[in-house]
C-alpha cells in the first residue's frame, strides 16, 4: 500500500507543517518514507495507492493505562473519592458471562480506534481466573484489530487490609462489603505463566506485561514472584502506586520499616526499574521521585481519572525535571469516561504548566511523543512503534485537516493537542490493518454490537444496583476514612492550596 498526498508528522521533524511525503506499507510495516517510497513501491511490483491529500499522518496513539472490566458502567458516577467509588467499579466486572465480557471489551477497543489509539494497555481485572476468559478478552481485541499491552491483575492482600484505617473505622459486620478475602499468590502467578504459554503474542499484536494491583495490595511474596517472572520473561510491569493522599498515609503507617515508602518497599523487592511503570503517582515525595529517577521507572499520568476521584494533581514538573519516563492513560470507562488521549494531552500540558509556574510547561510536540513514543516504550515495544519511520510496524492514523480543529492551520502538533478531539480521525491501520476507514470500523459491526450491548445491559444494570445499595451501608464510614485522611499531615500537598 502506497499512501500519497498526506503531511507525515515524524517527532523530529517540521511539527507545524511536516512535509507532505509518500509512505509505503508492506508486510504490515513501513518500508519507505518520501522519495524512497515510490521507487520500493515500483520494486515491490502491485499494490494500492490511497491518496491522503489534506490529512495528516501520525503514529497510532498508546494509551498506557487502561482498564477494560468497566466500560459498561460509562456515565455512572458523579466525582467522587477514589475509595469510594472502588466499592462499585472495582468489583463491577467479576463473574460475568462470556458475552457480556466479550462486548464490553468489543466497545472500548472500538471508541479507542475511532480515537486513533492503536496500542491498549488493558489492566485487566476479573474473576475468576480461566483460559476461557482471557480467550474472550483476547479474541474482541483481534476482532477490532487492535494491539493490546495485556496484564492480568493479581493481589493477595483483601481489600480491607489495603485501605487506610479502614478496620479502624468500618464495623466488624461490614467488612465483607469492602472485600476481606485474600487471594493465593501461588495460584495466581501459576495461571499467569499458563497464560503466556498457551496464547503468545498472536503475531506481536497481544504484548504481554504483569501487572500487581498495587503494592499495598499485594505480599511480599506474591511481588517478589512478579519481579522474578518478568525477570525471566523480560517483560513489563504496570501496577498502581500513590494515587490517592490516603495510600501515601497508608505507606506511612504500616511500610515504617521502609522509610513509609511503597516505593523503597518495591526497590526491595527488584520491582523498580526500566521495565516498570507505575500508574497515578500523585503522592510521592520528593526523595522517592529522586528514586524513580535514579532507576528509570516510569510513571503513566492519568490526570483525567486522578481530577475525577479528587486524588489531586501528579507533579509533573519535578518528574519532568528528573527526567523520569512519563507516559499517559486515559484510565478507566467509569472515572474519565473516555477512551482517548485527545483530552489526555491537553491536560498534561495545561496542568503540567501550573504546578511549578517557573517551569517550563509542557509544549505540544511533547504531549504527542509521550502518547505515541512514550507509550511504546514503556511496553518495551519502542523500536517496533510509535513513531512513523522506516522499519516501524505500520500503526498510523489519519486526520483529516479540513475538520474546523485545523482551521485555520497554523501548527499540527498545536492543534492536535489543543483544538481536536478525535473528531478529524477518518483512518487507522494496525500492523498495516486498515481497521478504520472514513471514520467507521471495518472488522466490528458497530450496529450488530450495541444491539448485543443492550441485551447484556439489563443484568449489568442489576449488578451495578446491588453493588450501590451495598456502597450506600458504607457512605458514612467512608466519609470518615476520607476526613481521617484529609486531617492528617503530609509534608507535601497535590491539591490546590485553601487560600
Amino acid at each position: 500500500m502506497l499512501i500519497t498526498g498526506a503531511r507525515v508528522y515524524r517527532h523530529d521533524g517540521d511539527t507545524d507543517f511536516p512535509a507532505i511525503e509518500d509512505v509505503l506499507i508492506s508486510d504490515g510495516c513501513i518500508k519507505a518514507i518520501g522519495q524512497d517510497a515510490a521507487q520500493a513501491a515500483a520494486c515491490e511490483g502491485s499494490h494500492e495507492t490511497i491518496d491522503l491529500s489534506g490529512y495528516v499522518l501520525l503514529p497510532g496513539f498508546v494509551n498506557s493505562h487502561y482498564h477494560s472490566h468497566d466500560v459498561l458502567a460509562k456515565g455512572c458516577f458523579d466525582s467522587m473519592p477514589l475509595e469510594e467509588w472502588g466499592l462499585v467499579a472495582g468489583p463491577i466486572g467479576n463473574n460475568r458471562s462470556l458475552q457480556e465480557i466479550r462486548i464490553r471489551t468489543l466497545l472500548g477497543a472500538v471508541e479507542a480506534l475511532r480515537n486513533g489509539i492503536t496500542t491498549v494497555q488493558d489492566f485487566s481485572s476479573f474473576l475468576p481466573l480461566s483460559d476461557e476468559i482471557v480467550d474472550t478478552i483476547l479474541n474482541a481485541y483481534e476482532e477490532a484489530g487492535i494491539r493490546v499491552a495485556y496484564s492480568i491483575t493479581v493481589r493477595d492482600r483483601s481489600q480491607l487490609d489495603a485501605l487506610y484505617a479502614a478496620r479502624e473505622v468500618v464495623p466488624k459486620d461490614l467488612w465483607p462489603l469492602v472485600g476481606d478475602t485474600a487471594g493465593d499468590a501461588a495460584s495466581q502467578l501459576e495461571f499467569i505463566e499458563r497464560q503466556l504459554d498457551r496464547v503468545g503474542d498472536r503475531g506481536g499484536r497481544v504484548i504481554w506485561c504483569l501487572s500487581p494491583s498495587a503494592p499495598q495490595r499485594c505480599s511480599a511474596s506474591l511481588l517478589t514472584g512478579v519481579a522474578d517472572l518478568a525477570k525471566r520473561r523480560n517483560l513489563p510491569i504496570y501496577t498502581h502506586v500513590y494515587e490517592s493522599r490516603s495510600q501515601a498515609l497508608f505507606a506511612r503507617e504500616k511500610y515504617a520499616e521502609f522509610g513509609g515508602s511503597l516505593l523503597r518497599f518495591m526497590e526491595r523487592l527488584g520491582l523498580l526499574g526500566p521495565n516498570v511503570s507505575i500508574a497515578h503517582g500523585v503522592w510521592p515525595d520528593a526523595e522517592e521521585i529522586e528514586l524513580l529517577s535514579t532507576t528509570g521507572t516510569g510513571v503513566v499520568l492519568n490526570m483525567l481519572s486522578n481530577l475525577r476521584l479528587r486524588n489531586g494533581v501528579a507533579p509533573i514538573a519535578a518528574y519532568r525535571r528528573l527526567d523520569v519516563p512519563l507516559a499517559l492513560g486515559s484510565d478507566n470507562c467509569s472515572c474519565s469516561d473516555i477512551h482517548s488521549l485527545f483530552p489526555v494531552m491537553k491536560a498534561y500540558c495545561l496542568l503540567g504548566g501550573i504546578i511549578e509556574p517557573d517551569a517550563p510547561p509542557p509544549a505540544a510536540v511533547e504531549a504527542i511523543r509521550l502518547a505515541t513514543f512514550g507509550g511504546a516504550a514503556r511496553a518495551g515495544v519502542a523500536r517496533k512503534i510509535g513513531a512513523i519511520e522506516p522499519g516501524m510496524r505500520a500503526d498510523i492514523i489519519a486526520l483529516d485537516l479540513s475538520d474546523p480543529s485545523f482551521r485555520p492551520l497554523n501548527s499540527v502538533a498545536k492543534q492536535v493537542v489543543f483544538s481536536e478531539t478525535g473528531r478529524s480521525v477518518r483512518h487507522v491501520w494496525v500492523d498495516g490493518r486498515h481497521v478504520v476507514a472514513n471514520g467507521a470500523t471495518t472488522r466490528v459491526d458497530e450496529t450488530k454490537l450495541v444491539k448485543e450491548m443492550a441485551a447484556v445491559m439489563p443484568g449489568m444494570t442489576k449488578q451495578l444496583g446491588k453493588l450501590r445499595g451495598d456502597a450506600l451501608k458504607l457512605k458514612g464510614h467512608f466519609a470518615e476514612l476520607q476526613a481521617k485522611a484529609l486531617s492528617k499531615p503530609l509534608p507535601h500537598n497535590r491539591y490546590l492550596e485553601r487560600s
